[in-house]
């Protein structure tokens, strides 16, 4: 088996190891205020919620020039059986590091980790830089992210997701409704005393099919196509009874110029009138949502990105992140931030997700360096 070889590659493979599912986020907060301190980091431990903290990490003093901001929430490992390895312990194989939140995004705060680390043995620091750990980032709801942002405003932000090391100055929104069908309760064999909602859902699906391709033809330059999936269906209650209710949820992605706002009311539109042809009851809910986000390319964080991605000899035109980020918070309390950091979006949230070692190392150079000119 190959060896863990870098401090970034042992991070990692311990942050694998513990299954910080979202609202299991505690399980790594002794871990990451230990390695923080070893590393000479001034360390505080913010609530959230329960036990769940954000860990920041702070090196130098003064006003903090530079956060560097991830999440250490997963999302569920989804069916174990289909991994070729356990999902929450790290495998090497084929230059890659396997295990759930490997690419999302436990190998940036890893890179991150030792970045830092190696900065804490400069001798002078012009002001600080902090990392922040933050929980909750994969629900869409920002709880730490929103919370960091209560008491620390630096100067600037660079939030660690996987763009493949490429400079993202703009992220996609998102809004979460759960459309519910309302129908009448009878019994299966008499099934013309109630009123069906899960086949009442399947018209309503068909109508979103062509909502959703009108939706897609909104494109951004940066961040492609908007988009509408439904991506869960919950309907029935008993195998022998005609369904009362039929819950149908909905991921729709944003980009610039559109709003959560205006997003919404346009699909309660498009609710609205199904109802109206089906003579069915339905409400629409929103369970949560964020804005699309985005920074000039003028600004101080995304000229030094551009700098030290140049000096390294890779592409610094900055993209758009297709997903979401913890980037908006920061943009809404007028912290100018960027997305930056290794592995790649489409790797995550599958099963066997991985992150390249190159990637890694590369990246907590990446980092290193950035840390040491924002401390200059």
């Amino acid at each position: 088996m190959p060896d863990f070889n870098t401090p970034a590659e042992r991070y990692l493979r311990d942050l694998i190891s513990m299954p910080s599912v979202t609202g299991r986020e505690g399980l790594v907060k002794d871990y990451l205020a230990d390695a923080f301190r070893k590393m000479g980091l001034g360390v505080e431990l913010q609530k959230v919620e329960g036990d769940r903290c954000n860990v920041i990490g702070r090196l130098g003093e003064g006003p903090i020039k530079l956060m560097l901001c991830t999440h250490t929430d997963v999302i569920p490992a989804l069916d174990e059986s289909l991994w070729h390895s356990p999902p929450f312990e790290a495998t090497m194989r084929n230059g890659r590091i396997y295990g759930r939140g490997s690419t999302d995004a436990k190998g940036s705060l890893a890179a991150a980790m030792e970045a830092m680390g190696k900065a804490a043995k400069l001798k002078k620091f012009n002001g600080s830089v902090a990392l922040a750990a933050v929980v909750e980032e994969e629900t869409g709801r920002s709880l730490g992210a929103r919370k960091l942002m209560e008491k620390y405003r630096p100067e600037m932000g660079l939030i660690l997701e996987p763009t493949g090391l490429r400079v993202a100055i703009a992220h996609k929104g998102a809004l979460r409704p759960v459309i519910t069908v309302h129908g009448q309760a009878a019994h299966s064999s008499s099934a013309d005393m109630g009123v069906n909602a899960v086949s009442i859902a399947g018209e309503v699906l068909r109508d979103l099919e062509r909502y959703r391709n009108r939706v897609m033809n909104v494109v951004d330059p940066l961040l492609g196509r908007s988009s509408l999936e439904v991506t869960m269906i919950r309907g029935g209650e008993r195998i022998n009874v005609i369904p009362v209710k039929c819950h149908i949820y909905v991921d729709r992605r944003l980009t610039s110029g559109e709003t959560v706002g205006g997003a919404f009311d346009d699909l309660a539109r498009v609710v609205e009138r199904i109802g109206e042809e089906t003579g069915a009851r339905m409400d629409v809910e929103l369970l949560c949502s964020y804005p699309p986000s985005s920074v000039s390319e003028k600004e101080p964080v995304v000229a030094l990105i551009k700098d030290v991605l140049a000096r390294h000899g890779l592409p610094s035109a900055p993209v758009g992140f297709p997903a979401g980020c913890d980037m908006w918070t920061f943009r809404a309390n007028g912290v100018p931030a960027a997305v930056l950091g290794p592995g790649y979006i489409d790797q995550a949230h599958g099963v066997d997700e991985y992150i390249d070692r190159e990637q890694l190392k590369l990246a907590a150079d990446l980092y290193e360096d950035i840390v040491k000119k924002a401390l200059m």
